[in-house]
């Protein structure tokens, strides 16, 4: 008001006053207001720099609270969830402005070359910031309000112990150290028992099935292991099949699980009659054992429909079957169940002992054995419990006031009335970790029931939710690739033997355990549970098990969690593609990550790009064909998984404005056909992108992107190049293969038709592009498909560790050397009519295990020995020379194959 009366004077002041009608004090009131807020607006970067120091110091108020483990006054704890909350609606309001500045930092760089800019939903223009400064305003009074309710409930010094420091640098090998072979201990009794039943003659019995029945956390899954793996069982079953069926699974996606176990391949049938007969099929001629671990279908039904396929077996084929249920138990088994019990105390001593004293000496730990043993009775059987506990206890190096600690610890929470029926030596070992390690397993509470996971998905999930960051020099896919690497360790997860990918799955105790530690921000929502939250404004995570049937989804109820920052769709079947709104991604714009995959989803709404802050878009097997426009505004983008989406043609023009990708997944089978058509533009524009599993050539003037555009991108994993008839040699050597170290796998694939065009030019120019698509060294896995050309690339032979080659419908190809592969252990040949000769070197290539030669009509054998030593599994077909040779010459040396599977398939 002073500065205007200066600038104005009071006349005109008093004049404005008048015409509105105002007095003189409530105009200046107005006006002071006005100035006020409009300096706020002027300044919010200044404002928000302010929230981003407060975000600090509460995290690390947060940050003390979880280590200060027992915190039980009511008001205290609703305290720190408002807190909580609000350091969430912090980071949304500094994320928001963030990709604004950033976005319009590059807008600018781009704008002399473009007029339309390039991110119109994230412009800092006078509504952003009035929009803005209201949140800052809210989030200013509500921090106010905490601070004056600290005043009354703050936490003491004396709240509580302290959890002792936990280490997060382990050894290169922890990885490796949680899937080692591990034997049971306490279980030769059930062992012995389950081992005779399964090599017993049950003359009579068309399906002989025997079930280990417990609790979760008992062992049934180890023991069922050592069964399987026992030398006996290896001698009496030709077969032995390992399937997981989850929970909510139908018969339908049983069988197709349990045909993708027996094969090893994917199976993309849908037909349940189809699905049985193939498994039929499978099974006819096989004295099979088949374990089926952790059935949870209660349903007489679901095994009355699922039996009938598995009894296609030789006589002799059994069913080893893992489950929680008693029901379940009784409506399997033909042959005596096995109840497992728990543990005893000194079997769970044992346990913990293995895993609290790794690497010490006896004198190390002898004064510590009663204060282990104790803890070991309180495991209440459980050897998952003390393997865990195990691992904690081992944290501590021997000190023995944390041992102490650790079992008072238990015992208070054995006394708690409230602790859900959790384990009290699991929420010890919660209780124990990390902030970090905390944050990223109470998120894993999204997980359903018995869904399996790859190590990659979840690690991406961490990373869009902020929870991982990078720390120097390191990518923060490794960062977080360490925190799962220790959570595995600590038996938070397990693997699952799972085709094609290992996969992984939280144990029923600990997704018990997340769920019950992120009660207030974590919701699930399925057909028989769809209540609403209490406070949903703290909702941040959002789950939905889709129904069975045809009703439809409850989308509505999600639009009250407007702060959710994930949001998950897990159908059992497929879901139709008609249920999903484009008014969804308006109301939860504060998304950070969506997962919509394995829905019958065929086009996403335009809406999308309201979701600015979206790190993570899941739209894996779904029927998508195009994705909008709109796509490319979200800035901040880093994972867009397409994989196994087989009707996908193109990608948005504008891809090279989502700067921020690291993952671009565009996986498919390398033998399916698919209508994806070609890259668009400036994809060497997105310098972070680290996955880029497949990629479509165009000549140098077809308006798309370029082989070249591939130079400067540091690509990991897998890649797959199609269409290669429209490289040049000089746009191949720009690729740079050769300095892509961290690529692992790689086709390189010619169109169907190439081979059967007989022009020189095009042999020879496929020769030179070949040997300009040069790969590093460090190359795993190898397959080139459709190639023209008469002679492999010198480069080949230099992959000193290549794995696996695979050389396809190579009509062409005469001859080629794997002599100086050593290190190759699978070599596959297919339809390459040409091949006069086997690969040179090949009988001296001691590293080989396997060796597939098919449609080989023209090879020709000249030698008595052409088989490796060490081969243990030769497939031949069309190839009349070679299978005449292992049938006569050859026959004694193909006896001489170890643990050989040999097949002659003459059609």
């Amino acid at each position: 008001m002073d500065r205007l009366k200066d600038l104005l004077g009071d006349r005109p002041l008093k004049g404005i006053f008048g015409a509105l009608g105002l007095p003189e004090k409530i105009g200046g009131a107005v006006l002071d207001a006005l100035c006020s807020r409009g300096a706020r607006l002027w300044n919010v970067e200044e404002e928000a720099d302010k929230l981003r120091r407060t975000k600090d110091r509460i995290r690390a108020v947060l940050e003390d609270a979880e280590q200060r483990r027992f915190v039980d006054h009511d008001s205290v704890k609703l305290w720190l969830r408002e807190l909580r909350a609000t350091a969430f609606d912090v980071d949304a309001l500094l994320d928001r402005l963030a990709t604004i500045t950033a976005a319009s930092r590059l807008a600018a760089a781009e704008q002399p070359r473009k007029r339309k800019r390039p991110w119109p939903s994230v412009e800092l223009g006078p509504r952003q910031r009035w929009k803005l400064d209201e949140k800052i305003a809210e989030i200013n009074g509500r921090l106010d309000e905490i601070s004056k309710e600290r005043k009354r409930y703050r936490l003491q010094a004396g709240d509580g112990r302290r959890t002792a420091a936990q280490p997060m640098q382990r050894p290169r090998f922890l990885e490796a150290a949680a899937h080692r072979d591990e034997r049971p201990i306490g279980r030769d009794k059930e062992k012995e028992q389950i081992v005779g039943a399964l090599v017993s003659d049950t003359a009579g019995m068309d399906l002989p099935v025997v079930t280990i029945w417990g609790t979760a956390g008992i062992g049934k899954t180890a023991l069922a292991r050592l069964v399987h793996d026992d030398p006996e069982v290896e001698k009496f079953f030709t077969d032995r099949i390992w399937v997981w069926l989850p929970d909510r699974c139908d018969v339908r996606m049983a069988t197709k699980m349990i045909i993708e176990a027996v094969t090893s391949k994917k199976c993309d049938l849908l037909s349940l009659d189809i699905l049985q007969q193939r498994l039929r099929d499978y099974l006819r001629k096989k004295r099979f054992l088949m374990v089926i671990d952790d059935l949870w279908a209660e349903g007489f039904q679901f095994w009355e429909f699922l039996r009938p396929s598995l009894t296609a077996g030789e006589k002799g084929s059994k069913v080893l079957i893992t489950t929680q249920h008693e029901r379940v138990s009784r409506m399997t088994s033909t042959i005596p169940d096995v109840p497992l019990k728990g543990l005893g105390d000194e079997e769970c001593w044992q346990i913990l002992e293995v895993y609290a004293f790794s690497g010490c000496s006896s004198r190390d730990w002898r004064d510590l054995e009663f204060i282990g043993r104790r803890i070991a009775a309180n495991c209440q059987g459980s050897p998952l419990a003390a393997k865990s506990l195990g691992v904690l206890l081992s944290d501590t190096h021997g000190d023995r006031e944390q041992w102490e600690s650790i079992l008072s610890e238990m015992q208070i929470l054995e006394a708690d009335k409230n602790t859900y029926n959790i384990l009290p030596s699991l929420q010890i070992s919660y209780q124990h970790l990390p902030y970090l390690l905390k944050q990223c397993f109470a998120f894993c509470s999204i997980l359903p029931l018995g869904v399996e996971f790859e190590k990659d998905e979840l690690v991406r999930l961490w990373i869009a939710d902020g929870l991982v960051k990078s720390s120097g020099r390191k990518r923060v896919e490794m960062e977080a690739g360490r925190c799962f690497d220790e959570l595995l360790w600590r038996s938070f997860f397990e693997t699952s033997d799972t085709f094609p990918r290992r996969k992984f799955r939280v144990p029923s105790l600990m997704l018990e355990l997340a769920q019950l530690v992120s009660k207030h921000e974590s919701l699930t929502l399925s057909p028989d549970n769809s209540h609403d939250a209490d406070h949903p404004e703290w909702i941040r995570y959002a789950t939905i098990l889709c129904p069975k049937d045809d009703h439809p989804l409850a989308f509505d109820k999600i639009y009250h969690y407007g702060n959710s920052r994930l949001l998950k769709l897990v159908p059992t079947m497929k879901l139709p593609s008609n249920q999903v709104p484009a008014a969804l991604f308006t109301k939860l714009t504060c998304l950070r990550a969506l997962d919509l995959s394995y829905t019958e989803l065929d086009l996403l709404p335009d809406s999308i790009g309201c979701c600015v802050h979206l790190r993570y878009l899941n739209l894996r097997n779904t029927l998508i064909k195009t994705l909008p426009e709109t796509v490319c505004n979200l800035f901040n983008l880093q994972t867009l998984d397409l994989r196994d989406c087989f009707w996908l043609m193109d990608l948005p023009e504008g891809m090279s404005r989502l700067v921020n990708m690291r993952h671009l997944c565009l996986h498919l089978d390398w033998d399916r056909v698919s209508a994806f058509r070609s890259m668009p533009n400036g994809i060497d524009k997105l310098q972070s992108l680290q996955t880029l599993s497949r990629f479509v050539t165009v000549s140098k003037d077809g308006g798309k992107c370029n082989i070249s555009e591939l130079k400067n991108l540091k690509i990991r994993g897998e890649l797959c190049i199609l269409n290669l008839e429209a490289a040049t040699d000089s746009g191949a050597r720009e690729a740079n293969l050769s300095g892509k170290e961290y690529l692992h796998k790689l086709m390189l694939k010619w169109s169907d038709n190439t081979c059967k065009d007989e022009q020189q030019l095009d042999i020879e120019n496929s020769e030179t592009v070949l040997e300009a698509l040069c790969a590093h060294t460090s190359l795993k896995h190898l397959r080139i498909d459709n190639y023209p050309g008469r002679k492999l690339p010198s480069w080949v032979e230099s992959l000193s560790s290549l794995d696996s080659l695979e050389i396809f419908s190579c009509h062409r190809l005469t001859q080629f050397s794997v002599e100086m592969l050593r290190s190759l252990r699978n070599l596959k040949i297919r339809q390459c009519a040409d091949l006069a000769v086997l690969p040179r070197g090949l009988c001296n290539l001691e590293s080989l295990d396997s060796l597939e030669i098919h449609g080989a009509s023209n090879l020709r054998i000249s030698a008595v020995d052409i088989l490796p030593r060490n081969t243990s599994q030769l497939t031949v077909s069309g190839c009349d020379a070679l299978e005449e040779w292992c049938q006569r010459e050859g026959a004694e040396r193909v006896q001489q194959i170890r643990d050989a599977r040999i097949i002659f398939d003459n059609r």
